[in-house]
């Protein structure tokens, strides 16, 4: 991995990454660095904040072998600001025909820069675990899934969806809650791979993400939040996760 440069976009503008790195100790692009710190250790790994209004990048694009985004709590149809520069940052990705690879809002943001179209999902928040996550025929033969169970659990938080495919995507996992649990597109020369679910979430980081969202789930009907919450962390501090 000697060489390889990689770039994380945090998905969360300025106050939705401060209020995350309150709760959990960290923004989200860093948890995210620190992760592929431990799958590529001698990586160089930089981070960039592309909602800004001046994203300005650690180096140039085409320097980088590949890019990852984050998760976030926007809403990408609401077509904010801080959303549409991340979609003019996600074209310029495909535009230099680099990989890039989305945890939930990362798959959502490079549907909608590849043309299709994200929505809240009318069967309501995934919470904590996205269950029975099921390869499709397309994803058991698919390298993003290399040595999957056929269907598995995997952390999530999302009350959003992929509603109308991009060109050129590919379903590789699905489940009850989501139709596009994970998929590949394809954009000119760029390939994303992308997943509705958090693969880089420890224990604790959910448990945190429960907590923040405390009244939100409380109002959703997931009243045993606060238990669960703690059952989580005491697994992952028990678990070192």
């Amino acid at each position: 991995m000697s060489g390889l440069r990689i770039l994380v976009a945090e998905g969360n503008a300025s106050a939705g990454r401060a209020r995350i790195a309150e709760s959990t100790g960290s923004m989200p692009s860093e948890s995210y660095a620190a992760a592929l710190r431990r799958l590529a250790p001698d990586a160089t790994i930089d981070i960039c904040f592309p909602s800004d209004p001046d994203p300005r990048l650690p180096a140039a694009l085409d320097s980088y072998g590949g890019v990852a985004v984050t998760g976030s709590s926007l809403n990408i149809y609401r077509r904010e600001p801080e959303s549409m520069r991340q979609v003019d940052f996600a074209r310029s990705v495909f535009d230099a025909g680099l990989p890039l690879f989305g945890s939930c809002w990362g798959l959502q943001l490079a549907t909608v820069a590849a043309g299709g179209a994200v929505a809240a999902n009318p069967r309501g928040r995934e919470v904590a675990f996205a269950r029975k996550v099921t390869l499709t025929e397309a994803g058991r033969a698919h390298a993003m899934h290399e040595g999957r169970a056929l269907a598995f659990d995997a952390p999530a938080i999302h009350a959003d969806e992929v509603a109308t495919l991009a060109p050129g995507t590919i379903v590789t996992a699905t489940n009850a809650m989501s139709q596009v649990q994970a998929a590949e597109i394809r954009v000119g020369r760029s390939i994303v791979w992308g997943v509705q679910y958090h693969p880089e979430y420890k224990l604790g980081e959910v448990a945190a993400t429960m907590r923040r969202y405390g009244q939100i789930l409380v109002d959703d009907g997931f009243f045993c939040f606060a238990r669960c919450a703690r059952d989580l962390r005491a697994r992952g501090e028990c678990a070192g996760r």
